[in-house]
């Protein structure tokens, strides 16, 4: 599994406008789609939202955020936020502590 194949989509999401379109019709069909291919891990994250598990196995944040931007898989920029910072809470807890 490639994590490449993630932040690829997440590019084209802002350079290829009909894609946006595409993930809010049919999204499954898209990512079953993608190239490069996607896993099936990598489709369930993305149909899922969860930017969070995506980050931690090495998605590029920045490119992530536009799933959020374009509000896709049912993100928004507040949503993909939440969810990043969900992800890393217990590694944020012990910082502060630290």
């Amino acid at each position: 599994m490639s994590i490449y194949a993630v932040d690829k989509l997440c590019r084209r999401v802002v350079s290829e406008p009909g894609l946006v379109a595409e993930l809010r019709e049919d999204p499954e069909r898209v990512l079953h789609a993608a190239t490069p291919p996607l896993s099936d891990e990598e489709r369930a994250l993305l149909l899922a939202g969860d930017v969070g598990r995506l980050g931690r196995m090495g998605a590029n944040f920045f490119l992530l955020h536009q799933l959020g931007r374009f509000e896709l898989f049912g993100l928004t920029l507040p949503t993909y936020a939440q969810r990043i910072r969900a992800e890393y809470r217990d590694e944020r807890a012990h910082w502060q502590s630290g």
